[in-house]
This record gives C-alpha cells, sequence and structure tokens, in this order.
C-alpha cells in the first residue's frame, strides 16, 4: 500500500464514522481488512483518523470560515471528509508539505467526488494555505 492509498483508506474511514455512524476502530479494521497495508501505514492512517476525530472542532471551524456561503451540513459528504482529512495535514502534521495534503486532496476529490468537488476543496484548502503562509 501506499501512502497515497493510506491517505484513501483513511478518508474512507472518515467518511464511515461520520456517514455510517461507525467507531473509528472499527472502520478502520473493516477498511483495512482485504488490504496489506504495511506498519507504517497503519500507523499514518490511526494517526490521521484519530487526530481529525479528535480536532474535528477546531477543524470544522476552520472549514466554516473558509468555505463562504457554505454550512458543513450542507456540504456533500464525500466533500466534508476530504477537506477535514487535509485540513488536519495542514494544520496538525508538519511531516506532510501542504501541497502534497492539497494535492492528494484534490485527486481524491476528482476520484469519489462530483465534477465540482476538486474545484470547491481546492479554494478552501487554497486559502488556509495563505493563511498558513502569512502566519
Amino acid at each position: 500500500m501506499t501512502r497515497r492509498d493510506a491517505r484513501e483508506a483513511a478518508f474512507v474511514v472518515l467518511f464511515q464514522v461520520d456517514v455510517g455512524r461507525m467507531k473509528p476502530e472499527t472502520a478502520i479494521s473493516t477498511t483495512l481488512s482485504d488490504k496489506d497495508a504495511g506498519c507504517r501505514n497503519v500507523e499514518y492512517i490511526h494517526r490521521v483518523v484519530l487526530g481529525t476525530l479528535g480536532n474535528l472542532q477546531s477543524i470544522d471551524d476552520t472549514i466554516s470560515r473558509l468555505a463562504i456561503g457554505w454550512t458543513l451540513d450542507r456540504m456533500g459528504a464525500v466533500d466534508r471528509n476530504l477537506l477535514r482529512l487535509a485540513v488536519y495535514e495542514i494544520m496538525f502534521l508538519d511531516d506532510i508539505p501542504i501541497n502534497v495534503a492539497i494535492n492528494e486532496a484534490v485527486s481524491l476529490a476528482r476520484k469519489f467526488g462530483d465534477e465540482e468537488s476538486w474545484k470547491f476543496i481546492n479554494g478552501i484548502l487554497g486559502k488556509l494555505a495563505r493563511e498558513m503562509k502569512e502566519d
């Protein structure tokens, strides 16, 4: 499993927790049951899923502030969870470059979202990247 595959798995877990109301550990176990993830990738998945959920209020507040005219419940579940994952990586993980987090979120939006998802996600994450560079 590549890091990109691990990021996709983390997104799937966050989606299952959000939409399916699964417990995080159950969603991780279910998502990884048929994959050969490798130790580093399993650690990454746990770290970003639990980190995202542990910082959800701060992450959601950031998304809400940046997504002018949109509320979280009005966003599609794919967009909302891709944004949560990427915002966590940008705000809380120093070992992942901002441009990598954005590019990966856009790539996953093209795969899982509708035809406008990637533009929406890119716009919001671009605003956050500019803010982070100013600080």
